[in-house]
């Protein structure tokens, strides 16, 4: 019989393992013997240099090889990769972060900012922007991110503002079109943790798979969609988009917040190109795109659409996906 798993070796991973045997071959070509015209003391001091470059040369070694072995297993095992999907998601997001200032920011863009009446999201994971939504009607206290204050002192008086927070209005229902069924649990854990009220459903596919052909969404029914961190690892941005629009009524609004590919020749492009087989395979499909074109590109003069590119703070380890997208996007 054929072993078809071994067709599927993502190529990341046999780099890896080829890069942790060189690592270990050139510390042997590097340190070789010791000559014989050498002095004691050169030989001495030649030998302990060998074993802390053997010791370094292995530890690097033996962390490459676990690396390409854990991306094996998260490549061939759908199951595991969603498990480990979650838990990543649900840790970071049980964190605040500077990043949630900007997130809860584009609720508020736009004339008629807010989220209210029926919303639909795509990719909502464990209920990450659920800090950001209103409450009910007279309830004012949801919103993490917004409790930032800035104080302005004169000679005489001192003056402080709350940051903005979205308009509080009632959310009538909620729809979430997610892939991944190990966020079911996690998004109504956190609707429930944040006194949240509103109606949830929970549709377990794909935002390229929903729409009304298949009864999933109503044409016409939503006043608000949103896409945050979810448009790097859909296959088809442009059916998501084509989705999102037909389910927005006239006057609707498609929020989004999305990380983006940095300019070509940059430091941070080669970054991304460096990581990108690895993001792809532990983000369980994300990958860098030109997201600011696509979504004017889909969209199109049936949108008034404002869009802010920023870099987003984020920790030094994670530099390559600073470079960010926020906006609303107003069905004409």
């Amino acid at each position: 019989m054929c072993c078809t798993s071994c067709f599927s070796i993502p190529l990341v991973t046999v780099r890896l393992l080829l890069t942790s045997v060189a690592v270990l071959y050139g510390q042997r070509l590097l340190f070789g013997a010791s000559s014989s015209n050498d002095d004691e003391r050169s030989k001495l001091g030649g030998r302990w240099t060998r074993r802390i470059s053997l010791a370094i040369s292995v530890v690097i070694s033996l962390l490459l090889a676990a690396l390409a072995v854990f991306l094996l297993v998260l490549s061939t095992n759908d199951d595991y990769r969603r498990r480990n999907m979650v838990g990543l998601v649900v840790r970071q997001n049980l964190k605040s972060s500077p990043l949630d200032l900007h997130r809860c920011s584009i609720f508020n863009m736009g004339e008629d900012g807010g989220v209210r009446g029926r919303v639909l999201e795509y990719g909502p994971g464990p209920g990450t922007n659920f800090k950001c939504f209103p409450g009910r009607a007279d309830d004012n206290n949801n919103t993490d991110a917004a409790d930032y204050t800035t104080t302005t002192t004169t000679t005489t008086t001192t003056t402080t503002t709350t940051a903005a927070r979205p308009s509080v209005d009632i959310i009538e229902e909620y729809v979430a079109i997610e892939p991944n069924p190990y966020f079911e649990d996690e998004i109504r854990k956190e609707r429930d943790a944040r006194g949240l009220t509103f109606p949830l459903r929970f549709v377990g596919m794909r935002g390229e798979d929903a729409n009304a052909n298949d009864g999933v969404v109503v044409d016409g029914y939503y006043d608000v969609v949103i896409l945050t961190h979810v448009l790097c690892s859909v296959e088809s941005v442009s059916d998501v988009l084509v989705n999102a629009e037909r389910a927005l009524k006239p006057g609707g609004r498609i929020i989004f917040m999305e990380h983006v590919a940095a300019g070509r020749g940059s430091l941070t492009w080669y970054e991304q190109a460096l990581v990108a087989p690895i993001l792809y395979i532990i983000g369980n499909g994300c990958t860098f795109r030109n997201l600011r074109h696509d979504i004017g590109m889909q969209l199109g003069d049936r949108f008034d659409i404002m869009i802010e590119d920023f870099d987003a703070p984020m920790p030094l380890f994670m530099h390559f996906v600073r470079p960010h997208i926020k906006g609303v996007a107003i069905k004409k």
